[in-house]
C-alpha cells in the first residue's frame, strides 16, 4: 500500500508553505503514512520524488497547485504515475487562472474558501473535480508559556504591505478604457465591507460599455488590481490605527507609512517558524482578511490556537461564526472610529487569558490539521474512484 504523501513548494516568502506543509502533514504518522516536503526551487529535487514514486505515493499536493503541472516529455507526472494530486487552493483565481485549470484526471482541486470555488467555476469551468477542503492550522505547542497578562507584545500585527498609492499611480500606464474600470471600481469596493469584489469589476466594466468575460486575461488582470489596491488599502487602515499605540508591525513594505512620531515599532518580516513563540507572547494578534466572505485569513485561527485575542475586519463568516467568540474583536474596516476603536481594545484593562478557552476549542475543533488531511485523503480517494468508473464499459 502507498504510504508517501508528498508536499510541493515553490517560492514562499519567510518559508511559511514549508513551515506549514511539513507541520500540518504530523498527524499522517499514526495513520502509518509519512509526510514529505519538496522544495522545486532546490537543486535535485527529483532526485528525491523518485525513490518515492518507486515505493508508493498515496497523494500529492501543493498550496496554489504547486507541483500540479510536472510534466515527463510533455505529460502530466501525475496522469502517468497515476497518483492523485490535490491543489489546495486559497488565493483568488485571477492571481493565477493555470492553477485552477490543469487538464489531468489525476489532479483536483480543493478550495479552502467557497468564494475562490464559486469564481473558478463561473469563468474558468475546470474540467478537474473541485471540492471545498476543511482549514487547517496547525497547534501551537507554546501557548501556555506565558499567562495572557504577561505576554510581553500587547498589540502585534504580521503582514507584508501593499502601497495603495503606489499601484494606484502604475495605473497610468494602462489603456484609459481599462484605466476609467480600475478608478471606478475601487471607489466602489473601499466603501464596502470585507467581500468578493468580482461583481464590482464587472460592474464598473459593463458602465464603461466593456463586456470582458469572454476575454477573461483583461477580466482577471482587472480583478487582480483591485483585488491587491482594495487589500492594501485595508491592512493600510488597520496599520495607521496602529501607530499611536504601542504595537509592533512585522514585515515588508511598509516604507510608504510615516512612522516618525508613532509609538508603533516596525520590524523586518521573520522566518515562518518563529511566529507560534510570537503569537504565544501576544495579547492582542492584528489580521486583515482577502477579499471573500466565507472563510477567514489563517492567522486568525493561528491566534486562537496560540490563546491571542485577535483583532481583525469583518465579513460574512466572522459575522456569523466568530460573534461569540470573547476573545475575537472584529471591527467594520471603512468604520470611521476604527482608530478610536482598536485604541479602546488596546487601553481595556480585561484579563482575557481565561476568555481565550472558546477561541482554542475552535481552533482545535473546526481548523484541525487532522481535517485539513482527511479532506485531502478524501479527495484524493475520488480521485482514484472516478478514474477506475471512466474506464468501465458503457
Amino acid at each position: 500500500m502507498a504510504s508517501h504523501v508528498v508536499a510541493f513548494v515553490g517560492e514562499n516568502e519567510n518559508g511559511i508553505l514549508a513551515d506549514f506543509s511539513r507541520s500540518v502533514m504530523e498527524p499522517l504518522a499514526p495513520m502509518g503514512m509519512q509526510g514529505h516536503v519538496i522544495d522545486l526551487h532546490e537543486p535535485g529535487w527529483a532526485d528525491r520524488l523518485q525513490p518515492l514514486a518507486r515505493e508508493g505515493i498515496a497523494f500529492a499536493w501543493g498550496a496554489a497547485g504547486i507541483g500540479s503541472r510536472l510534466d515527463v516529455n510533455g505529460d502530466n507526472l501525475w496522469e502517468l504515475l497515476q497518483v492523485p494530486f490535490i491543489s489546495a487552493l486559497s488565493d483568488t483565481p485571477s492571481q493565477l487562472p493555470t492553477a485552477h485549470r490543469v487538464l489531468s484526471r489525476f489532479v483536483a482541486n480543493g478550495y479552502l474558501f467557497r468564494d475562490w470555488m464559486d469564481v473558478q467555476r463561473r469563468f474558468i469551468r475546470s474540467p478537474q473535480i473541485s471540492a471545498l477542503l476543511p482549514h487547517g492550522v496547525p497547534p501551537n505547542p507554546r501557548r501556555d508559556e506565558i499567562p495572557w497578562a504577561r505576554r510581553p507584545h500587547r498589540l502585534v500585527f504580521v503582514k507584508t504591505a501593499e502601497d495603495p498609492a503606489r499601484r494606484r499611480a502604475e495605473w497610468n500606464g494602462w489603456p484609459a478604457p481599462l484605466r476609467a474600470v480600475l478608478h471606478d471600481a475601487v471607489e466602489v469596493a473601499a466603501l464596502r465591507p470585507t467581500g468578493d469584489i468580482t461583481d464590482v469589476v464587472l460592474d464598473a466594466a459593463t458602465a464603461r460599455g466593456l463586456y470582458l468575460e469572454e476575454r477573461q486575461e483583461i477580466l482577471f488582470a482587472l480583478i487582480c488590481q483591485v483585488d491587491r489596491y482594495i487589500r492594501g488599502l485595508r491592512a493600510d487602515a488597520f496599520a495607521r490605527a496602529l501607530l499611536p499605540l504601542d504595537a509592533l508591525i512585522i514585515g515588508r513594505g511598509w516604507d510608504h507609512l510615516d512612522m516618525q512620531g508613532a509609538r508603533a515599532v516596525w520590524r523586518p518580516a521573520i522566518p515562518a517558524e518563529e511566529l507560534p513563540g510570537l503569537y504565544a507572547a501576544t495579547q492582542f494578534l492584528v489580521s486583515t482578511n482577502p477579499n471573500f466572505s466565507h472563510g477567514v485569513h489563517e492567522r486568525i485561527p493561528n491566534g486562537f490556537a496560540a490563546r491571542a485575542c485577535v483583532i481583525s475586519d469583518q465579513n460574512d463568516f466572522t459575522r456569523g461564526r466568530l460573534g461569540g467568540i470573547p476573545s475575537f474583536l472584529g471591527f467594520e474596516w471603512t468604520a470611521r472610529d476604527l482608530t478610536d476603536r482598536i485604541a479602546a481594545a488596546y487601553h481595556d484593562p480585561t484579563d482575557y487569558g481565561p476568555l481565550t478557552d472558546a477561541a482554542l476549542t475552535m481552533a482545535e475543533e473546526e481548523f484541525s490539521p487532522g481535517g485539513f488531511l482527511h479532506g485531502m485523503i478524501d479527495l484524493a480517494g475520488l480521485v482514484q474512484a472516478g478514474n477506475r468508473l471512466e474506464r468501465f464499459p458503457a
